[in-house]
């Protein structure tokens, strides 16, 4: 068998003459046969002809000039497998750091531009903020798309016509849609008793979920439920909030304002819309009037006075002036006795009700109009006060009586006497009898009192002296 002998060389220049010869003897291995022998060096030449170009050997193998010759006499395929397998590794590596080398001027090159996007971070953020709130107004109008899609259309477009902002129907329901309006409301009230109910079994405020489950239905349709009994409840109303505006109108100018007078029928009417029932027959106009009227005269009642009046004079107040303006039309002076006559009441009954009408004015309340915008005077500087109290000149006068009558007991009476006097009268102090004084000095009733005699016809001759005897004599 001929020998094998692999070489491999690459020239480094033209004064380099390193070199590299491998050889392989027959005699090595002969055992082994030759199909077993020949993949190896064959992998090998095929792996070193497609991987290796000419330019990347001459690199690859002038990393080795420490290699000179190899003994040509290599012992085993072993060691030219391992040595192949680190030349492989070298080209590997080198390749890798040519790379790295030829890439890192490039990058070097590139400069880095920072370019502003010309928004500041409060803009950002109100940006942001901005499109949460679409979001969760996107949100909120699939809810409500999601209710509407599920309640009456009728009640969703008296919701969205307006009718809350003021906006008053003129057309009138039929009584089918009023009883259909009704089941719900009823059902909505039913639904407010349970939960009372369930509250006071509880002893807590029960949550909608709870609500739900104690009736067996969904939290959902709850909601709906309620959602659909306060927009019926609100289409009744406003289908009828003109004969409210009629009512409150007859009760114009008695008392209250038109506002509180439409806001208590606005509160019957309300009332009444719960307590219709339409299985009786009739209209719920005619049976909401009354409620409505009900609501006008509670305030009327209550407010029209500062002091409120009774409620049965204050019926026969209305009946006055409506008596009044009757008579007036027909040209008769409305007296008590014609007012008398035509309402068949006793004159003492209308003179009881026209004075318990007279109005009450604040003595804060200014009593001229102020044609530059200042502040008047009020109604108080123009009222006479009758009581002495409240006379500041008449403190005066009697703090000076008092200072003169002290002075004049001084100068005129002895110690014992003006004792006696002031207890006696009652001068700065608390008065006594003759003989509770007599037992606090030790003598007889009779005997102080001829000393308390004597000592006030003293006082009478020096008041005549210093002319204040009309003081003495009237105080």
């Amino acid at each position: 068998m001929m020998a094998t002998a692999i070489v491999a060389g690459l020239s480094m220049g033209a004064s380099s003459k390193n070199s590299t010869v491998a050889k392989m003897s027959s005699n090595l291995h002969s055992g082994i046969p030759v199909n077993k022998r020949l993949p190896a060096p064959k992998a090998l030449a095929q792996h070193e002809d497609t991987s290796l170009s000419l330019t990347t050997k001459a690199n690859c193998f002038s990393n080795y000039d420490h290699v000179e010759e190899s003994d040509p006499d290599l012992s085993s395929w072993h060691d030219l497998i391992v040595f192949q397998k680190s030349m492989l590794e070298k080209q590997w590596k080198l390749s890798f750091n040519q790379t790295a080398i030829t890439a890192a001027p490039e990058e070097n090159s590139k400069k880095r531009v920072i370019i502003g996007s010309g928004v500041s971070a409060r803009q950002r953020r109100r940006s942001t903020r901005s499109s949460l709130n679409q979001n969760d107004q996107m949100i909120r109008s699939n809810k409500r798309k999601q209710i509407h899609s599920i309640i009456s259309p009728e009640l969703l477009q008296t919701h969205l016509n307006g009718y809350v902002k003021g906006k008053v129907s003129e057309d009138l329901l039929p009584h089918d849609e009023v009883a259909q309006l009704s089941k719900k409301i009823k059902l909505g009230l039913m639904l407010e008793k349970h939960k009372a109910r369930l509250k006071k079994r509880l002893g807590f405020e029960p949550s909608d979920n709870e609500l739900a489950s104690s009736l067996r239905i969904s939290p959902t349709k709850l909601r709906l439920m309620l959602l659909e009994c306060s927009l019926a409840r609100e289409r009744l109303a406003m289908k009828n909030i003109r004969l409210v505006m009629s009512i409150a109108q007859k009760y114009n100018n008695v008392g209250p304002d038109m506002a509180d007078l439409v806001q208590g029928g606005l509160i019957g009417l309300l009332r009444g819309i719960e307590k219709f029932d339409p299985s009786k027959g009739f209209k719920i106009s005619t049976y909401v009037y009354w409620w409505i009227r009900q609501g006008v005269l509670k305030v009327l009642f209550l407010n029209s006075k500062t002091v409120r009046l009774p409620r049965y004079l204050c019926e026969r107040l209305i009946s006055i002036r409506n008596a009044k303006v009757k008579l007036e039309r027909q040209g008769i002076t409305p007296s008590v006795d014609s007012l008398a006559d035509y309402l068949n009441m006793s004159e003492r009954k209308v003179e009881n009700a026209t004075q318990a009408d007279r109005m009450m004015i604040s003595l804060e309340k200014e009593a001229f109009p102020s044609l530059n915008g200042r502040p008047g005077k009020t109604l108080h500087s123009y009222v006479a006060d009758n009581n002495l109290e409240n006379n500041p000149w008449q403190g005066f006068e009697d703090e000076y009586l008092k200072d003169e009558v002290n002075r004049l007991l001084r100068t005129t009476l002895s110690k014992r006497e003006q004792d006696i006097v002031r207890l006696y009268h009652g001068v700065g102090r608390d008065s006594h009898t003759w003989e509770d004084i007599g037992k606090h000095y030790g003598l007889s009733r009779e005997r102080v009192r001829q000393v308390g005699l004597v000592a006030f016809q003293k006082l009478k001759l020096a008041a005549k002296k210093q002319r204040m005897e009309a003081l003495l004599v009237k105080h």
